[in-house]
């Protein structure tokens, strides 16, 4: 995801360029000239310069405040790998595919069950009972449809018994659906470290696109301390009446511009910050995050070739492991569906306890067997089941595909990019060094008087967009080394 744009890095730009003002008339006197990159001199009778940068923030100084955190890449990096909620839901994604693995193991093992139960009702008649005889305790059966005590003289049951039943051979029914549980468990792990990579890149396009908003606050301060000391020559020339008035009137348009240019830089510097507090899942809102202004230092050579590349991620990219495995999950899904026609042997054991009020003293039974069930028609239950998991094992090897050839795209622009940028990288830096000598001899010829205001606002002009394309171009090559180390699957 790239988070930063050229249209915002335009906007940034396009401010200068609509202070331009008409040309103001010749000057009448041409005063000493100044150095090179400086103010020129003021001319006799001139009053002091003016401050004209008090109350603006000069966001170029190192400082930084206390209760500021100060980011790397590595740490921003690490920081979202411990705190980025997204990670502990793949983590928690592949915590339940391990369970389902062990539910799908459970066929396998035996199941025993207890129940017990206490029951009162009325009876009417009962076939049997047991007689006491009150003088030498002997008990006697009595059979026959003797009154138990009729609708309101309730009678006592209670029961206790245990069971146990255990699947011995299903022909390969719990071993296909065990081999599919695993496999997609293991797909489960590959997307957890796809997460970490996705993670990764969304950090490191924040982190780059905040780099980038902090430079920008560089050059747009620079701008506003170059057009305050215009603005200060401006005026200081007005009052020894060597340059029109007009000059100050431009001088002042294009100063104030500068400073809502810095104003806006700042703000997206804040958003940008914002952005990488969410990609990291910072939520420690006791301090505030800053980062370090020092571009990662991008690899010397150029990537190698598409082939290499491609190969590369078909080995690395977890996205592509985690797909291999559901495609063999999907294949272990069809085997047990096909297993489903298949006979069951089982093994089955219980035993029963069922005293009552009649009599408290009856043996326990108990009972013991094998049991084979077929299911010789099923309603085509089956074949359903077949139709489904073949149906999955397509869709999951078209995604597989898919996925390839998305990376195949990716790694191929990114390579492309990198080269490009790479080129235009160094194109800026000439473009920025021109800019600031053309800027130089602009100041030296308004401070001879053979300037104009507009040829110095033209010069600064070219400077600010030259230093802006710079960042931007720097910017790019850093996210598309990120987007080619993501296409790549490397962490």
């Amino acid at each position: 995801m790239k988070l930063f744009r050229p249209a915002l890095l335009a906007a940034f730009l396009a401010a200068p360029t609509a202070l331009a003002q008409p040309a103001a008339p010749a000057a009448p006197a041409a005063p000493t000239p100044a150095p090179t990159g400086t103010a020129a001199a003021p001319p006799p009778g001139a009053p002091p310069p003016v401050d004209w940068l008090a109350g603006v923030t000069d966001l170029t100084k190192a400082d930084t405040p206390s209760g500021v955190v100060t980011l790397t890449l590595d740490h921003a990096v690490e920081l979202a790998l411990k705190t980025q909620p997204t990670l502990r839901e793949a983590k928690a994604s592949a915590e339940a595919a391990f369970g389902r693995v062990d539910a799908a193991r459970v066929a396998r093992h035996p199941v025993v069950n207890l129940a017990g139960g206490v029951n009162v009702g009325s009876t009417s008649q009962c076939t049997s009972f047991v007689q006491t005889d009150p003088n030498t305790g002997a008990q006697t059966t009595v059979n026959g449809q003797t009154p138990c005590g009729g609708y309101f003289h309730p009678a006592l049951s209670t029961s206790l018994g245990a069971s146990a039943s255990w699947r011995l051979y299903d022909f390969g029914l719990t071993d296909a659906n065990v081999a599919a549980a695993e496999l997609s468990a293991e797909s489960n792990v590959a997307n957890i470290a796809a997460s970490a990579l996705d993670v990764r890149l969304n950090v490191e396009a924040a982190y780059l696109e905040a780099v980038a908003r902090n430079r920008l606050v560089k050059v747009a301060a620079a701008t506003v301390k170059s057009e305050a000391q215009h603005l200060d020559q401006a005026r200081r020339f007005v009052a020894a009446q060597a340059h029109d008035p007009i000059e100050v009137a431009q001088a002042q348009a294009r100063f104030a511009n500068a400073k809502a240019s810095m104003a806006q830089a700042q703000g997206n510097e804040a958003t940008a910050l914002a952005n990488l507090r969410a990609a990291i899942g910072y939520v420690q809102l006791q301090q505030a995050l800053v980062v370090d202004p020092n571009w990662p230092v991008p690899p010397a050579e150029d990537p190698p070739d598409l082939e290499a590349l491609v190969e590369s991620a078909r080995e690395h990219r977890p996205e592509i492991v985690a797909f291999d495995k559901q495609l063999q999950a999907a294949d272990a899904s069809v085997t047990a569906a096909h297993a489903e026609r298949r006979p069951v042997l089982s093994a089955s054991a219980q035993t029963a306890w069922t005293p009552n009020q009649y009599d408290w003293s009856p043996q326990p039974s108990w009972s013991a067997g094998l049991n084979l069930s077929w299911a010789l028609w099923d309603g085509g239950k089956s074949r359903a089941d077949v139709r489904v998991a073949n149906a999955n094992a397509l869709n999951v090897a078209a995604q597989r595909d898919a996925l390839l050839v998305s990376v195949t795209s990716a790694l191929d622009s990114a390579r492309a990019q990198i080269v490009t940028n790479r080129a235009a990288v160094d194109a800026s830096n000439e473009a920025v060094t021109a800019a600031q000598v053309q800027l130089k001899l602009s100041e030296a010829r308004y401070a001879q008087g053979l300037g104009s205001q507009i040829e110095l606002a033209d010069a600064q002009t070219a400077v600010t967009t030259a230093e802006g394309n710079l960042v931007l171009a720097e910017f790019q090559l850093a996210d598309e080394w990120a987007q080619l180390r993501r296409a790549l699957g490397q962490q």
